[in-house]
């Protein structure tokens, strides 16, 4: 003997029960996510706006890493930042772009007005642009001449940068070593030249860039010479921001 199984047809009314609550929660996951990606753009904007009273020219870009975004609100502590700025003023350097991973930050409250960055690691650089100039000006009333014939700069090696002059009556080239003196200091020693009179190169045998301060309270641990111009590679720890 064959048992029929019989079907029951599922109610009109509980299929639409059905998709009106799988509607109602898509709407639910697009509002929050909504909500986490407006509040972080709110949070970014704010903490770019403290983080530039600490030293910077410019209002840097900051990138809140991590998600959700909210609850890394609701415990005041964020994983991982990402800064980034370019053309900014140190001293008498233009440092043409600076990228900084900053980790351990520690709000102070809600607002995201003030807190703590537990560690910075990241990368500065000085195009060989920026750097002529600053030469230019740190030599005097040859500085002039220089900036306005062209000191074309390149890379001579991982420490050395070499310069082609082009002074009308004279032209040459000349080879300089860049060592770090300290925290914020680069001394940069003439090592060769060619085609050059002595007496031209007086004021460009040893010149030392002192950079009074970096943003964030940022030090320069080395420095590289790269195709790009001279990379430095900066820390900073336990770095308050805002008030």
């Amino acid at each position: 003997m064959v048992t029929r199984q019989l079907k029951y047809p599922v109610p009109r009314r509980s299929r639409s029960r059905s998709r009106r609550f799988i509607v109602g929660l898509v709407i639910l996951v697009v509002l929050l996510v909504g909500l986490d990606f407006g509040a972080r753009a709110v949070a970014e904007s704010v903490m770019a706006s403290k983080i530039q009273q600490q030293g910077l020219t410019n209002k840097p870009d900051v990138n809140i890493g991590g998600f959700p975004f909210l609850t890394q609100v609701a415990s005041k502590d964020f994983k991982q930042v990402s800064i980034s700025d370019t053309n900014q003023v140190a001293g008498p350097v233009t440092i043409t772009s600076f990228k900084a991973t900053a980790t351990g930050i520690t709000l102070n409250s809600f607002a995201f007005s003030s807190g703590t960055i537990a560690s910075l690691h990241g990368t500065a650089l000085i195009s060989f642009a920026s750097l002529g100039s600053t030469l230019a000006n740190q030599i005097g009333p040859l500085g002039s001449l220089l900036n306005g014939a062209g000191l074309d700069l390149s890379a001579a090696g991982p420490d050395e940068i070499k310069a082609s002059l082009n002074l009308l009556v004279v032209t040459g080239s000349a080879t300089w070593r860049l060592t770090r003196l300290g925290a914020n200091q680069l001394n940069i020693r003439l090592v060769s030249s060619s085609g050059l009179p002595s007496g031209l190169l007086g004021s460009l045998q040893n010149i030392t860039l002192r950079i009074p301060k970096l943003p964030l309270g940022l030090t320069i641990d080395s420095f590289s010479v790269t195709p790009a111009g001279v990379v430095g590679k900066i820390s900073g720890q336990n770095v308050p921001f805002g008030s």
